[in-house]
């Protein structure tokens, strides 16, 4: 698939295949990294095995950070270092011993894969036209507005609504097959309700002396 990107819109995780996508991603590391006085053939030529081995741009940024360990791999790159030069002491810890290169930290896919999945989100969230409503769609939407409308233009009623919510809100507390207490059975406990004397009844009273006259 041809496909040219500009550098600086190099997915991270699409592995370069042919020889104009490593171009494009060998100046995507250069790039991402700010080496900007890198010899672009010297750094492809360290790079472009580790990219033929299934390696995209992430992972050669993260191996470049880190060890397989997951330990820090030191301090960036200094100013009297050649970028190809600390690209390839950086990759030999990811390297083994027969010079078999590692699993890439960062797993990738091949542009025309990234592609297609680009395209197929971009078509499931890209806003769609609406569909015109037909006879039903449009006579549940007119009694939905009639009786939006019903409700905000009458205040009286919506309270009256909202008394009879109350009402059938409360009926689920009775008691089945008990009769329904009305405001005189309220009264009727209040008047029947027996209050015991306490010593406080008693509590400030005192002996009245009355004086008779001789």
């Amino acid at each position: 698939m041809r496909v040219r990107l500009d550098p600086r819109q190099w997915p991270g995780r699409v592995i370069p295949e042919t020889d104009s996508e490593i171009d494009t991603a060998v100046e995507a590391v250069c790039l991402r990294a700010s080496w900007t006085d890198a010899d672009r053939r010297l750094a492809r030529a360290v790079l472009e095995p580790w990219f033929r081995d299934g390696w995209p741009v992430d992972a050669v940024l993260t191996a470049v950070d880190h060890r397989p360990d997951g330990s820090w791999q030191g301090r960036p790159r200094g100013r009297d270092q050649e970028a190809h030069e600390f690209l390839r002491a950086r990759l030999r810890t990811w390297s083994g011993a027969g010079g078999q290169r590692a699993k890439p930290p960062v797993p990738g896919v091949p542009l025309g894969q990234w592609w297609r999945v680009n395209r197929r989100n971009a078509r499931l969230t890209e806003r769609r036209a609406p569909v015109p409503l037909g006879p039903a769609g449009e006579q549940a939407r007119e009694e939905t507005m009639a009786r939006a409308r019903a409700h905000l233009a009458d205040p009286v009623e919506r309270s009256r609504a909202k008394a009879r919510r109350w009402r059938e809100a409360l009926d689920t507390l009775l008691v089945p097959g008990k009769a329904t207490p009305t405001f005189e059975d309220s009264r009727r406990l209040l008047v029947d309700r027996v209050v015991p004397r306490t010593v406080c009844a008693h509590c400030g009273s005192g002996q009245v002396v009355i004086r008779r006259a001789a």
